[in-house]
């Protein structure tokens, strides 16, 4: 018998393996073994059985590391197309998908060797030799390294180990010492009933007799007695005990925005949830856009469909982009949904929480995932339906190592597993949208808000009007502040949004609001100061920064940028009496932050938010009557040709935040380039004449849904090899291009610098592929790694790229 096994290193070669006749019985895909790999030993993972080898010369697995899979075959088919279409590794692709709770280790085991000394030693390896010694079964290297204070004993180990004073072989770390065990008791079969007991042993008896088994910890916490009285009754024969594993489930849901009122559908959710259910029914693959308004109830009709579901005895991955929206959803699926039906996994959970959760899901004692992107890769048992909240969402999209779209692979798997998929939200991206016209998504439409309540109104003010004393631009606009407070005086809430994800400086005429872009590729155009230049990060052009508005020829031109924290302290200046609290990085790092906010809005002791992304979508608290967006313009003019997608979503997103109660809602948009038709649409509510607008600039300019791309990234510690290289790489793509006829097919963008010019210390330039044809471009960009050899710079490729920052 053979394997095929994929392990983590940087190739994609598969390996293949014997296994020992002892060890046949208990071979099954998914499962992990220790496998020698040169001089090292290494985990698999087993891809494929097999009867026969190419290879004259296998060598044998070591181990066996699992009693059951970490995946099945079908989940092995949709790991397998990931790692293929992002072009990263399977063997590291399976490293990062499974939870770190379940590596099993290989670890060198010392223990002395019957030798004596015969030569004289250093001091260190005196050390290593008194250490064993104080061990009688032997010490693990690793806790030897954390008693010497020396970087590298391998070396002394391995002379001790020649002269016989040691001895050094490798053990297993069992994987079940990450399981969490109690103890419990419960009344033996036959029990001798004239035993005399005491009151105190009665009592547990009587416990045991109506409870059953019970943990030592429920006896504890009801008897003052128990440890010891348990083990009376044990040693009479009376009780016997025994371990049982306990799940480690993540800190308890706490419950935000349960309003326990039974809700009636309105007849546009009826119909949805009608053609969703009958895609469930169909047992096929049935991609559904609810394309709802903010507050329209997408979210019941996602909790019906899932009960649906749950009837078919089905099970559900239900995404959501940012962990900030985690704690009101958990809250409203737990109040619909039993809890031991519910698993969770994000990175806000400990890891022997996530392991412990992943063993529930694939053994399909919980049937609602509910998690961040990294949630796709879930082993759920008889998969119905995939849910994608807010599927516009750019956090879907890891940037780094495997750099995948969970959106994107919850349709591929989807497909694979033939269920349905909803992609739920209130702006659609412009890909989604575009597939209910190409593709064959089914649409559907909720164009009212729940009991009629109006949407938001939405007021522009145009900040080339607005002038401090000193002359300058206000962080808050005379409007704005009025209105707030106002919302103050009425015992309302407000959030304030600021954009951060446009932390590139961009310049602007404070005359007529015109903004530098590229020639030639329609996007805005990074100010560097260091220099006095503008930059297109696409295709590199590059002019110094003007002193004239080529637009109106006025002489104001002006950077802009401002900070969260600098918000938080305008605002207490403005309104000392308020409470503020404010919602970003840096202020959700420990864990529970988030739900520690949340609770403070929704219990009414925040009077003002101050938030980045994550306060702009999913969240819903009815008295929360006025938004403010403090500068459109961070997302409008970030060099990214969706730079207008992600200002028309952002904007319409926190505008949805407000008036989801009673009290009509409040918009007020602060920007200096109130005219454009991103912004103009936002305030209308019109999606479907944004997308008209945007599909028209992305049709002439050939960008996606029209096209497809692929980014090379190329990273260095020194600035002239990641220029060197990016050069090298360029010259070898536009030689391949030539040679292969792709020229009227591939288009080569760049190689530039990119807007952050460098991160961690090293120096970042990019180049884009773009095409139509995305086998053509994966072939290219195949050929191309394949044809670069560098030892001063790192390469990746990014397929389908969202970020180029």
């Amino acid at each position: 018998m053979f394997l095929r096994v994929a392990v983590n290193i940087p190739s994609e070669k598969v390996f293949t393996y014997s296994v020992p006749e002892e060890l046949e019985n208990d071979v099954l895909v998914g499962k992990r073994v220790l496998v020698p790999f040169g001089k090292r030993k290494m985990t698999g993972y087993i891809l494929e059985v097999a009867t026969e080898s190419e290879w004259d010369d296998t060598k044998d697995i070591l181990a066996i590391l699992d009693r059951d899979p970490l995946f099945s075959e079908k989940d092995l088919l949709f790991y397998r197309w990931m790692s293929d279409y992002y072009m990263h590794p399977l063997g590291k692709s399976l490293k990062s998908i499974l939870p770190r709770g379940i590596d099993v280790e290989s670890n060198s085991w010392l223990s002395l060797g019957n030798e004596k000394a015969e030569r004289k030693l250093t001091l260190t390896q005196q050390e290593i030799i008194e250490i064993i010694g104080t061990y009688p079964s032997g010490v693990s290297t690793r806790t030897l390294k954390k008693a010497i204070k020396k970087n590298n004993i391998y070396d002394d180990i391995r002379i001790l180990q020649g002269l016989n004073l040691i001895t050094v072989e490798d053990r297993l770390k069992n994987p079940d010492v990450k399981r969490k065990m109690e103890k419990c008791f419960s009344l033996t079969d036959d029990y001798p009933r004239d035993v005399k007991l005491t009151e105190k042993q009665q009592e547990i008896v009587d416990f045991l007799k109506e409870r059953g088994e019970s943990s030592l910890s429920l006896l504890r916490g009801t008897f003052r007695h128990a440890p010891s009285t348990t083990r009376s009754l044990e040693r009479k024969g009376i009780a016997k005990s025994s371990s049982r594993e306990v799940y480690r489930k993540p800190t308890e849901i706490s419950l935000i925005g349960i309003k326990n009122e039974a809700k009636t559908l309105t007849d546009e959710q009826k119909t949805a949830l009608d053609d969703i259910v009958q895609g469930i029914s169909s047992a096929t693959y049935m991609p559904y856009l609810l394309h709802g308004v903010t507050g329209s109830g997408k979210t019941e009709v996602y909790f019906r469909a899932i009960e649906e579901v749950l009837k078919l005895n089905g099970s559900v991955i239900f995404l959501v982009p940012e962990i900030a929206l985690t704690p009101q959803l958990l809250s409203r699926v737990n109040e619909k949904f039993d809890d031991n039906d519910i698993a969770v996994l994000h990175s806000g959970i400990s890891q022997s929480e996530k392991y412990d959760e992943w063993r529930r899901i694939q053994k399909g004692e919980a049937r609602i995932v509910i998690g961040v992107r990294s949630a796709i890769f879930a082993p759920a048992c008889n998969l119905r339906l995939i849910i994608i909240d807010e599927e516009h969402d750019t956090s879907y999209k890891q940037d780094d190592r495997m750099t995948y779209n969970a959106r994107n692979l919850a349709l591929v798997r989807a497909k694979l597993n033939s269920v349905t998929v909803i992609l739920g939200t209130a702006t659609p991206g412009i890909q989604t949208y575009y597939n209910t016209h190409e593709r064959n998504f089914r649409y559907l439409h909720l164009t009212k808000r729940i009991d009629d309540r109006p949407l938001p109104r939405v007021d522009i003010i145009d900040m080339k009007e607005e002038r401090t004393a000193a002359g300058s631009v206000p962080i808050v606009s005379r409007s704005l502040k009025e209105a707030m407070e106002e919302t103050l005086q009425s015992g309302k809430q407000t959030l304030l949004f600021l954009n951060r994800r446009g932390y590139t400086t961009f310049l602007y005429c404070l005359d007529c609001g015109y903004i530098f872009k590229c020639l030639n590729c329609s996007v805005s155009m990074t100010h560097h100061i260091d220099d006095s230049t503008l930059r297109c990060h696409y295709c590199n052009y590059t002019i110094k920064a003007p002193p004239i508005c080529p637009e109106c020829c006025g002489y104001r031109i002006n950077s802009y940028g401002v900070g969260t924290e600098k918000v938080e302290g305008e605002i207490k200046s403005l309104f000392p009496e308020a409470r503020i609290e404010r919602m970003d990085s840096d202020t959700t790092q420990k864990r529970g932050s988030f739900v520690r906010i949340l609770k403070g809005l929704d219990g009414g002791d925040i009077d003002i938010l101050i938030g980045t992304q994550m306060i702009t979508k999913g969240h819903d608290y009815p008295n929360v009557t006025l938004v403010g967006v403090l500068s459109a313009d961070t997302s409008l003019n970030i060099p990214d040709f969706r730079a207008a997608e992600r200002t028309f979503q952002i904007i319409t997103q926190v505008s949805g935040r407000g008036g989801r109660g009673d009290t009509p809602g409040r918009v007020i948009v602060q920007t200096f380039n109130p005219d454009h038709y991103a912004i103009q649409r936002a305030r209308e509510h019109d999606c479907l004449g944004f997308y008209a607008d945007e599909l028209s600039i992305r049709r002439e300019l050939s960008y996606p849904p029209f096209s497809r791309m692929v980014n090379f990234r190329i990273s260095s510690l020194q600035r002239e090899s990641a220029m060197r290289c990016a050069s090298k790489v360029a010259s070898i793509a536009r030689q391949l291009s030539c040679n292969g006829n792709m020229e009227n097919k591939v288009k080569i963008m760049g190689p530039a610098e990119a807007p952050i010019a460098k991160i961690k210390g090293r120096y970042r330039w990019h180049m884009l592929l773009m095409g139509e044809n995305v086998t053509t471009l994966h072939r290219l960009t195949r050929n191309i790694l394949a044809n670069t050899k560098t030892t001063d710079s790192t390469v990746t490729v990014d397929v389908d790229p969202i970020n180029f920052l």
